[in-house]
């Protein structure tokens, strides 16, 4: 290879290793709040509570027909040899003369042509079905504005515990890679040591052992953090592989409240709310199934020009009237209609008083899984500063040749276990409070 193909093919390597580096996407550091504050307005489950709570309130704005009026207006064109819609459509046009009389041309005219442009108001006057599901479609707007807060309650549990994993998992990995180097120091100690005669092969085979499962472990653990990177991205709504890496720590053990009123969160949850007022709409809506028994009134109003020509305004009329219908039976479909609102009612409750009594049963269980996990939090801490000083002890001992290979292994193995535990008790209590807030939407101090 000459020098120029040489300095060719190093400028080619340079300009691909550049455009990958380009093509890298950046790491994003973010604390739980900055993550937090992304998936409320990212998230896909929020976007889309969102976009329902949209929809019921355009539902609710479409029940104003109830008592608006409806205007239209209408262009319509008529040819026609009909002879009785032909002397008609002349005298909406305002043009008979004598000669429409004459009996040849009664019994057989000429085309008439016409274009009629009417202006229709039709105005509800007694509509007691439109009110009441007026009321309810409000209800259900109201309600659905509370789940779109309920939701963001639960993106936000869901981003604090998946944030808090990939600390966990990235702690993890961390901890590993120091049980790794300790194992890698001890192994080639061990190895020394063979090589002098005070340690048999057996020694140093269960210390290269131990080495391939810290490696195998790290590769685990690596990929836990990738799944977890993979998990927050989504409840972030960021669709590119872009890293992230979490700023915060694990955060400090909070203790448990004394007790918690349970009728309070029943009352102002936000979720409980909305089932009160679905509850309510539901109502509503058996009220109107009744008032389909009740007749309806409306009055409608039209003006009309009729011309030979489109738009034309030759000839005008007006019509003014009020109707009322009854239905007095509908094949049963009012009967029907009122116990399938009465049914629908029924639920409503019935959904509303499961949901009290699983609120009780969730809080009083959170509060216990707090309190276990701060408790552990204490027993694993004491677990590692043992562990931690057994395994010094143990590779002191080592060194002087007072220690066999498999207690300093196992001593090494405790300690990277007791390290990883204590880790997961800590995770375990965030999540626990972070459940706890969940459940009664109320920050703990």
């Amino acid at each position: 290879m000459t020098r120029l193909s040489f300095a060719v093919a190093c400028l080619l390597a340079l300009g691909s290793l550049s455009g990958a580096r380009a093509q890298m996407p950046d790491t994003l550091a973010l604390s739980v709040q900055e993550a937090v504050s992304r998936a409320q307005s990212d998230n896909y489950q929020v976007q889309t509570a969102a976009a329902e709570m949209d929809a019921a309130r355009a539902g609710a704005r479409r029940t104003l027909a109830t008592f608006l009026p409806q205007v239209a207006v209408s262009q319509r064109a008529t040819a026609t040899t009909d002879p009785l819609n032909a002397f008609g459509l002349s005298l909406k046009q305002q043009s008979i003369t004598e000669a429409n009389f004459a009996p040849a041309r009664l019994n057989d005219p000429d085309r008439a042509d016409n274009f009629a442009t009417q202006v229709t108001v039709q105005q509800p006057v007694f509509n007691p079905g439109g009110f009441f599901e007026r009321r309810a479609a409000t209800r259900q707007a109201q309600a659905a504005g509370l789940g779109t807060q309920r939701t963001a309650e639960v993106v936000r549990f869901r981003v604090r515990t998946q944030y808090y994993g990939l600390v966990l998992a990235r702690e993890r990995v961390a901890v590993v890679a120091t049980a790794l180097e300790a194992a890698r120091s001890n192994q080639s100690r061990a190895e020394d040591l063979f090589d002098q005669g005070m340690l048999t092969e057996a020694d140093v085979l269960a210390a290269r052992v131990r080495v391939l499962e810290l490696e195998a472990d790290q590769t685990e653990m690596r990929a836990a953090v990738d799944d977890a990177t993979g998990q927050l991205r989504y409840l972030l709504g960021i669709d590119d592989p872009t890293p992230l890496t979490p700023t915060d720590s694990l955060p400090r053990p909070l203790g448990a409240p004394a007790e918690i009123d349970v009728q309070a969160v029943n009352d102002q949850r936000s979720d409980m709310r909305a089932l009160r007022l679905q509850r309510d709409a539901a109502a509503q809506r058996l009220q109107a199934a009744r008032a389909a028994f009740l007749p309806a009134i409306n009055a409608e109003g039209r003006y009309e020009w009729n011309d030979t020509v489109p738009l034309g305004t030759q000839g005008q009329n007006w019509t003014v009237g009020v109707a009322l219908r009854w239905t007095i039976f509908g094949g049963l479909e009012q009967v029907g209609g009122v116990q399938q609102a009465q049914a629908n009612r029924r639920v409503a409750e019935l959904a509303l008083r499961d949901r009290a009594v699983q609120n009780e049963v969730e809080i009083e269980a959170a509060l216990r899984a707090l309190r276990t996990s701060r408790e552990r939090i204490a027993q694993t801490a004491a677990v590692v500063e043992q562990a931690r000083a057994s395994f010094r002890l143990r590779s002191d001992r080592f060194e002087q040749g007072l220690e066999g290979t498999t207690e300093l292994l196992n001593a090494e193995t405790q300690r990277a276990n007791s390290e990883l535990a204590a880790l997961q008790a800590r995770y375990t209590h965030a999540v626990n409070r972070f459940r706890l807030e969940l459940l009664t939407e109320q920050a703990l101090p």
